[in-house]
């Protein structure tokens, strides 16, 4: 079987490969990505409004699931890294997170509701050669009885050579069983996973294929069931490293041999601000974060319009899924034989240099007081995310396999990542960089939190007042008189875990007073003769943080 690569030419004059003209919004690079991928980005963002992460996102993670099987990638440090992707989006309800997954999901769904029917057969047929092979076996134990029997009974003048036929009985008995117990019960070649709990995908990935994606759109339950255990099992799993589980009592005991796990989750930022006050320091601690590249995209609130058919095209969509259904059907015949046939991407010499100088400026900056020194745990995973990445966008668009009568053939430059590619998944992996400083830098989480109170405080006074959060500002209208309670003010904003950390609450408000962009003071209400901590919005401070 031939998997042709995409053309990396900008197609022109051929309305059947015309490139989408629609530039999708916000600061993701998505002009970095390659041909393929980056058309069905743009026709996803233009179709159905998405916000740019998220589609990217559900791109990147069905190349991943279709690529991870079949290649490694050498950093050239005398290691080899397998190319699997985790990914977390945190995106309001709202913000068409199931479309960006369907949109691309549905090849793999299909794909693996064929293997199910495939599955199927291969066992009926596996069964009825195991149930020969016990009927020869049978057999044979039968007649080796006989002869046993008839040896004993046997006088000094019967010329009878029964030593020779149980010797050959025993020979070809060792055969059958031998035959019988190197016959490999079929696997499921399950690709997809959604709802299901770490300890059950694990299993599932003992007994089934052991390279699949856990794709979920509304990932609560997978966050909140995860224990401690369950995270560093998923980091082994991004590792590639077997793992064992060991349970009380036998059948509970299982081993993953060589794993691949791709990883997209997409949850609300409610959920995920949950998950941090409980878990998020083990998460950190174990990991997990860092493996996992983070968005946090702003739900294009008022732009979600629905666009006529004639206008949503799907041509670079299908032409995406078409190449992820190829990569697919490329697939290991024998389970034994995975890692043999994968094959090995490595660098250009220029390529390697360009990784190795930004690995190398990176590290430089997670000194004590250092640029990236509160990111240290992400620039550790850094640089394999950039090599994972050159990785995917390379052989996606280019990688060109045949078979020939023993393994994976394909030509010497299709192995090798040049330089262009390597300079492009650094622009894409530092935006995931300033994505997780966001949340995991101190001051720049705060920040984020200040903007997101204000954001609260407008929203509460424009209801209050009806009238558009844009005219709060307009000449004539500002409300400063319209304060709002401190401690109503905390239980609105549900974000950054605000609302039940008090504390945290606090900081973030003197940040904000401390740039002018509130005012604070003790006000008496009604008939109360207690003072009640007051917030109220400062026109020019306000305007300058936003």
């Amino acid at each position: 079987m031939d998997i042709e690569s995409n053309s990396n030419k900008e197609a022109t004059g051929n309305n059947e490969n015309q490139f989408p003209s629609y530039e999708p919004s916000g600061d993701f690079p998505w002009e970095k990505l390659p041909e393929t991928i980056r058309g069905a980005v743009i026709e996803m963002c233009s179709n159905d409004s998405l916000p740019t992460p998220l589609a990217v996102q559900a791109t990147l993670a069905a190349v991943s699931i279709a690529c991870q099987d079949l290649i490694l990638v050498d950093r050239g440090i005398g290691e080899v890294s397998p190319c699997s992707l985790f990914m977390l989006a945190i995106a309001e309800s709202g913000s068409r997170k199931t479309t960006a997954d369907r949109t691309v999901m549905k090849t793999i769904e299909a794909y693996d509701n064929e293997k199910t029917v495939e599955y199927e057969q291969l066992k009926i047929i596996h069964h009825d050669e195991s149930r020969l092979y016990r009927i020869h076996e049978i057999s044979l134990e039968k007649s080796y009885e006989t002869w046993i029997k008839r040896k004993h009974r046997l006088t000094d003048d019967d010329d009878v050579n029964i030593e020779e036929r149980l010797e050959e009985i025993k020979n070809e008995l060792t055969n059958v069983r031998h035959k019988q117990a190197s016959m490999q019960p079929p696997r499921l070649r399950r690709t997809l996973y959604s709802s299901i709990s770490i300890k059950d995908l694990e299993r599932s990935l003992c007994e089934n294929w052991p390279s699949a994606g856990l794709v979920s759109n509304e990932a609560a339950d997978i966050l909140n069931a995860r224990s401690e255990s369950d995270m560093a099992h998923l980091d082994r799993l991004w590792d590639g490293q077997s793992i064992d589980v060991i349970g009380r009592v036998k059948r509970d005991s299982f081993s993953i041999n060589d794993p691949r796990l791709t990883m997209s989750l997409m949850v609300q930022p409610s959920v995920f601000d949950r998950f941090m006050e409980r878990k998020g320091e083990i998460a950190r601690g174990v990991g997990f974060f860092p493996r996992t590249l983070i968005a946090c995209p702003e739900t294009l609130y008022g732009q979600r319009k629905i666009n006529d058919p004639e206008l949503r095209s799907k041509k670079w969509i299908n032409k995406f899924n078409n190449r992820v259904l190829q990569l697919l059907n490329y697939s290991h015949t024998d389970i034994r034989e995975r890692d043999k046939n994968r094959i090995t991407l490595y660098f250009s010499p220029t390529a390697q240099l360009l990784w190795k100088n930004d690995h190398d400026d990176k590290e430089s900056k997670t000194v004590d007081g250092g640029e990236h020194a509160d990111e240290r745990e992400f620039i550790n995973r850094y640089s394999e995310h950039v090599a994972r990445i050159s990785a995917l966008l390379h052989f996606f668009e280019h990688g060109e396999l045949h078979f020939n009568s023993e393994s994976v053939v394909t030509n010497h430059q299709d192995l090798q990542i040049k330089e262009h590619t390597v300079k492009d998944a650094i622009v894409i992996c530092e935006w995931y960089l300033k994505e997780y400083s966001q949340l995991f830098n101190p001051i720049k989480s705060i920040e984020k939190a200040g903007k997101y109170v204000i954001e609260r405080m407008i929203k509460q006074i424009s209801l209050t007042n009806g009238i558009k959060p844009s005219e709060i500002f307009s000449s004539g209208i500002f409300l400063l008189e319209e304060g709002i309670k401190e401690n109503d003010l905390r239980l609105i904003c549900s974000r950054f875990g605000l609302k039940n950390n008090t504390l945290r609450f606090k900081k973030v408000l003197d940040w904000l007073d401390e740039r002018n962009a509130i005012i604070r003071r003790n006000d008496t209400l009604g008939t109360s003769k207690k003072t009640t901590a007051m917030v109220f919005l400062n026109d020019f401070g306000c305007k300058k943080l936003l």
